[in-house]
């Protein structure tokens, strides 16, 4: 594969895998932003408050999929496997039944075994749950410091080494903190699972560094706070039982299965007490809007001619599920009032969605981190949570109590687990916190044969500009400074105007399936090279590599799940761009404009973006003015690429970040893939970017507070449709509606071109008949002033 994309060649495709959702296999379209990444990707550019993305999390956490206890085991041993010990087939198949037989010792019988059976005891006979974490703790540690003399033939032996040797260590209630583009999280998980090292650095100097006497309580004051960069994984747990059964007189290899063998989250509904008018009753629009009578009263119409649900968050996703999407979107809503009546009662979250924010706290807390492992205990039940960017696994239950022997087998994993295990890329970082050079060695055949090569980086963890993503599944994109020898020495080529140096790199987890956005990036620098519109305002990748070994599918294809919807890890290296929020008054006006001239002449050639969003828009400065730049197509399609599939609703092709997305987008319908993703919904979008920046915006800085339109934030596809709705009925007439100074004229521009959009959707008129060159005239052109219209390019280019 070619990984050099300043060669003159074209970028190699990756061939796409089989189609296994009922689409045609050479479908190359990816669904929109799913779970928590419809705002987690933006928190800096569109102001999410970090607690506002809970009920995404909640989201992504609900759909899991489902694997056997032993064979989520038999996996994790067979990970952990030591590379130099070459066992046969038959042995490696047999590492779950070897590693119980040997832990059977520390199971059974006086020392250890008495002593864990002890502590055992005891959590049993606690009636609640937070005096139970000190036993639970002395269990796992105790079992764990048996465990050293144990060995597995095929796994590697134990090494006295603090910095890669875990403990548990009680937590609650001791906050762990994080900073994510600004905005700062406070978490306290129960307990944590970290190295011994982490454990002895949190002591406070006087004080003993006997770890695991201090492993039993939680830090106090005078104790350093954890950070999320050491916690290699947390337990939540939920004890509703107020005395458990106590454990045997002796213990067997045979697995006991729970009475409940899955924790179930959301998974039932009550259809009936669904809403079917959630749009609340509208009267005719005043002159002070747009003098239009009745036209909104469609646009409500059109929300609730479907019973109304929340789950936009999977709706094009490949599924395996059984449940229709109505349902989904049913189990959500029920979610919302639930969480409503309990609002005023307790503030703490269902463990489902406390271990899912823990989870997408250590994905954030690492540069390229590939899964997370994770455990809830349910009284005597331990629930093993596998996630990684495709979607949730949730491992049958373990009773720790009754079935001390896989217990037992789970620690000695953990305890063998390194770091690549835990999930930690080891390129990116061989041990927690790396922030050194990294050297990229791979195959490039753009000259006809294979030649290695490397390339250098040196990723900015620390810069301000660094922008992380906070949530669990979908592309995870997070952007570095980067600098590289070998980057800066290529050639550039000439359709490209941005002069800047200096480089950034983009990590993310696109589909395995869909068309690569280098190759899609290839077919755009082919049209900017022949349009002036195109010309300097599309970005200059200069290098990518796809990490083959990353893909989400093996494990799934080990544990026999569907693997349809499998990610993968790429990074792009670009010339540095700033957000065009960062501009005002006309700079920010033309930037805007540039943008979707760039976009319509794509759209006419074939290249379709269908993401617009304020983080998709960028600028650069050149001989004195700014340059705009229509960024991330990772979720764009080339339309030919499509020509050939017929008989089939195209609304699987629809994208987009959902506070942006055309009304049409969030409907019912669409959801359901029932409606075709066509130019006027991005001319659609390009018109709620403008309205977003200027409602929101001043002088190029996002407003501290009394900011407008936080709500579109805060719900799913079909209720921000209605926040938008309703907007565009009263709000944009509203006294109390405060429009930044720096955007006065803009603001004139988008209240313009909201009109157009009111109108076309509110009187839902005929669209078949209107072509996409009318809707970018009389939606966007004929409303801006002819001054920016009238701006070119600075010459000598």
């Amino acid at each position: 594969m070619s990984n050099n994309a300043s060669a003159t060649t074209s970028v190699t495709t990756t061939p796409p895998r089989k189609s296994e959702s009922g689409l045609p296999a050479d479908l190359k379209s990816t669904p929109h932003a799913v779970g928590s990444a419809v705002v987690s990707e933006h928190i800096d550019t569109v102001g999410v408050d970090i607690s506002d993305v809970r009920p995404w999390i909640a989201r992504d956490v609900r759909n899991f999929k489902q694997c056997g206890a032993d064979e989520m085991l038999q996996q994790l041993l067979e990970m952990c496997a030591d590379p130099n010990q070459s066992l046969p087939p038959n042995q490696k198949s047999t590492l779950l039944n070897t590693s119980l037989e040997a832990v059977l010792p520390l199971c059974n019988g006086p020392g250890v075994a008495q002593k864990i059976k002890q502590h055992l005891t005891k959590f049993c006979n606690i009636e609640s749950e937070t005096p139970s974490y000190s036993d639970f703790v002395e269990a796992a540690n105790r079992a764990l410091r048996g465990l050293r003399k144990v060995n597995v033939p095929g796994m590697p032996a134990f090494q006295d080494d603090d910095e890669t040797n875990v403990l548990f260590h009680v937590n609650d209630p001791s906050f762990i903190h994080q900073a994510h583009q600004g905005e700062k999280s406070s978490r306290k998980p129960d307990i944590v699972v970290v190295s011994h090292q982490t454990a002895a650095d949190i002591i406070p100097e006087g004080k003993s560094k006997d770890v695991y006497l201090s492993a039993r309580k939680a830090p106090t004051k005078d104790h350093e706070n954890f950070q999320w960069v050491d916690v290699r994984t947390t337990f939540e747990f939920k004890r509703p039982k107020p005395r458990l059964p106590l454990p045997p007189s002796a213990y067997t290899k045979d697995y006991v299965a729970p009475s409940v063998p899955y924790m179930e989250y959301m998974k039932e509904t009550d259809a009936s007490t669904q809403s079917t008018d959630p749009t609340p009753a509208m009267a005719c629009i005043s002159a002070a809007s747009f003098d239009i009578c009745g036209a909104v009263q469609n646009i409500s119409d059109r929300l609730r001619s479907n019973k109304r649900g929340s789950d936009h968050l999977g709706s094009n996703e490949p599924s395996t599920s059984k449940r229709s999407r109505q349902d989904e979107e049913r189990q959500s809503k029920q979610e919302e009032r639930t969480n409503k009546k309990k609002k005023k009662g307790s503030k703490k979250p269902h463990p489902v969605i406390q271990n899912g924010l823990y989870v997408a706290e250590m994905f954030a807390a690492h540069t390229a981190r590939q899964h997370v492992i994770s455990f809830i205990v349910n009284n005597d039940i331990i629930y093993l949570w596998w996630f990684d960017r495709q979607h949730t696994i949730q491992c049958a239950g373990i009773n720790f109590v009754q079935d001390l022997p896989r217990f037992v087998v789970l620690l000695f994993i953990m305890q063998r687990m390194g770091y690549k295990q835990w999930g930690l890329h080891p390129l990116f970082e061989p041990e927690p916190g790396y922030e050194g050079e990294i050297i990229v060695e791979y195959e490039d055949d753009t000259e006809g044969h294979n030649k290695k090569r490397c390339i250098d980086l040196t990723l900015d963890l620390n810069s301000e500009k660094r922008t992380t993503h906070f949530g669990l599944r979908g592309r995870a994109t997070t952007l570095f400074p980067v600098k590289s020898k070998a980057l800066s020495a290529l050639p550039r080529r000439s359709h490209f105007l941005n002069e800047s140096t200096e480089l950034v790199a983009k990590l993310f987890w696109p589909e395995e399936a869909r068309q690569s956005e280098p190759e899609i990036l290839e077919e755009v620098y082919k049209i900017a090279s022949a349009d002036p519109d195109v010309l300097g305002h599309v970005p200059e990748m200069v290098w990518f590599h796809k990490f083959e070994d990353t893909s989400t599918a093996i494990i799934r294809k080990a544990l026999g799940i569907d693997d349809a919807g499998s990610r993968v890890l790429y990074i792009i290296v670009f010339r540095k761009l700033d957000p065009i929020t960062t501009l005002s008054g006309e700079e920010f006006l033309l930037a805007w404009w540039e943008a979707v001239k760039c976009h319509r002449a794509l759209w006419t050639r074939g290249v379709h973006h269908r993401d617009i969003s304020p983080s998709n828009l960028m600028v650069y400065r050149l001989r004195g003015r700014f340059m705009s730049v229509l960024n991330d197509f990772d979720l764009s399609s080339i339309k030919r690429s499509l020509s050939s599939i017929q008989h089939i609703p195209r609304g699987f092709e629809r994208t987009g970040t959902v506070p942006f997305m055309a009304l049409d987008l969030l409907t019912p319908e669409a959801i359901a893939g029932e409606v075709e993703h066509m130019y006027r919904h991005d001319a659609e979008s390009f018109i709620w970017v403008l309205t977003w920046v200027c409602l929101r915006y001043e002088e190029g800085k996002l407003l501290s507070k009394g900011r407008p339109l936080d709500e579109w934030l805060t719900v799913d596809a079909l209720g921000c449709a209605e926040k938008k709705s309703q907007f565009m009925f009263k709000g944009i007439g509203s006294k109390n509606l405060r429009t930044p100074i720096s955007h006065s004229v803009s603001w004139k521009v988008a209240k313009k071109c909201l009109k157009m959009v009111y109108i076309q959707d509110g009187a839902l008129s005929d669209f078949t008949s209107t072509n996409d060159e009318e809707v970018f005239q009389t939606w966007l052109q004929q409303h801006v002033p002819k001054d920016i219209l009238q701006t070119t390019i600075p010459s000598g280019q």
